[in-house]
């Protein structure tokens, strides 16, 4: 399993731009119980707040007003990675605060079960990884993959420490998680899913 990284994604002012924007108090968020899917399986749920910037859909694309300075993000990203990229699937921005929740890591999850690119842009200084498990949808389904975390069976092949600026990819099939920052007063990343 391959984790591809790159420090400096865009440009400094460029990335002190969207972290003013998405840290603004005119920034719109959304609250989710839990922040993986299957959530009532799970043993323990995780909270936390996102912004749907970009959305395809089989009617059309659910868009924000943010999607505009977000995409580019990804078009240099990839440019930079030399990671081929077709059609967008999602622009997700998510927000965690700091809690004092003792736990290696969220809820395991995939976004999509179709193939596809999984990246992840950090726009502060935090804490909480984003880890990738060896397990991928081809392993455990959808449905057992509640059971599989409960159990403690997702094994990990790689983490990420969220740095403003950098940019992470991976195979969107592998579970991932994220977590609350226990140290910084928030964690605010951006996750696209592309083919």
């Amino acid at each position: 399993m391959k984790i591809i990284q790159v420090t400096n994604a865009i440009p400094k002012l460029y990335q002190d731009q969207v972290e003013s924007e998405l840290a603004s108090d005119r920034m719109s968020w959304s609250f989710n119980e839990e922040v993986a899917r299957s959530a009532s399986a799970f043993e323990s749920s995780f909270s936390g707040f996102n912004h749907m910037a970009y959305l395809l859909q089989d009617d059309g694309a659910e868009v924000s007003p943010m999607s505009s300075l977000l995409l580019p993000i990804l078009f240099v990203f990839c440019d930079k990675a030399k990671i081929p990229f077709s059609t967008l699937l999602r622009i997700r921005v998510g927000l965690f605060p700091r809690n004092g929740v003792e736990a290696p890591h969220h809820n395991p999850h995939v976004d999509f079960v179709q193939p596809h690119q999984t990246a992840v842009y950090y726009v502060n200084d935090s804490d909480g990884d984003t880890v990738v498990f060896n397990q991928t949808i081809d392993d455990v389904s959808l449905d057992d993959s509640a059971a599989h975390a409960n159990a403690g069976k997702f094994t990990i092949a790689g983490r990420v420490a969220p740095k403003k600026g950098t940019m992470m990819c991976f195979d969107g099939r592998h579970y991932h998680a994220s977590m609350h920052p226990r140290a910084a007063s928030k964690r605010i990343a951006i996750t696209y899913n592309f083919v």
